[in-house]
């Protein structure tokens, strides 16, 4: 397969490039918001628990998923200790086979931790990384088993470009990814107030992607990694 999933900066203006949204007006793509070009998505999420999200539906049975979003915090009201998810690997039949999470230490300090889940319903998480209230860059790269038995699935975290994590030894053989969520997904509490903004998302099979701004509204892309040609028609 080609090397590039999806990417999308939301320099369009607008959620165009989006499979669907939940959210409605705690949604809005402004000049405000942006973290890489002109345009970045701000989700709202004051006072309630309800999902406020973007859907891509570009993965397709995927064994190994990757991306890379900017996120800033912008100093939104979390109570010490609260934690909720701002992005879930989908599987075809909704279930949730890896998730970023984003709270607050019990010391006051923004902070992200990945998770992924196996063949039934363990979850290995790996260790909170302290984030400041400031833009950063967050990337993973999800592998499923390569058979039953294998138990080689694994998730590796980067923030800032620095490796923060590698959970390995998964036993997640029967996990594909075919949906991504992105934004309060899931798991809010009501005491949160304001807002944070999301920008630059891109996903792959294969490759590490780093701080590059995704591009906008892609229709296609091709890096060659599948070492044949991934255009319709070539001549030599």
């Amino acid at each position: 397969p080609n090397d590039f999933i999806f990417a999308d900066g939301f320099e369009s203006g607008g959620l165009h490039g989006w499979s669907s949204s939940v959210g409605g007006g705690d949604l809005s793509v402004n000049a405000n918001a942006a973290l890489a070009g002109g345009y970045g998505l701000r989700i709202t999420v004051s006072n309630s628990t309800a999902s406020r999200e973007i859907i891509n539906d570009s993965p397709a049975n995927e064994p190994r998923y990757r991306a890379r979003f900017y996120f800033d915090p912008n100093s939104i009201s979390i109570a010490n200790g609260n934690a909720h998810y701002i992005f879930y690997g989908y599987t075809s039949n909704s279930l949730a086979a890896f998730q970023i999470e984003f709270g607050r230490s019990s010391g006051g300090s923004y902070q992200i931790r990945a998770r992924a889940r196996d063949d039934g319903t363990t979850y290995l998480a790996s260790n909170w990384f302290i984030i400041t209230d400031a833009p950063h860059f967050i990337e993973f790269d999800w592998r499923a088993a390569t058979a039953a038995g294998a138990n080689n699935g694994g998730l590796t975290l980067w923030i800032d470009g620095a490796q923060q994590a590698d959970l390995t030894g998964i036993d997640n053989d029967t996990r594909r990814i075919d949906r991504a969520r992105l934004g309060a997904v899931s798991g809010l509490d009501t005491g949160n107030s304001g807002s944070y903004y999301f920008d630059a998302f891109e996903s792959r099979r294969q490759t590490y992607i780093g701080s590059g701004t995704a591009l906008p509204d892609a229709i296609f892309a091709d890096g060659f990694e599948a070492d044949s040609p991934g255009i319709s028609t070539f001549s030599a």
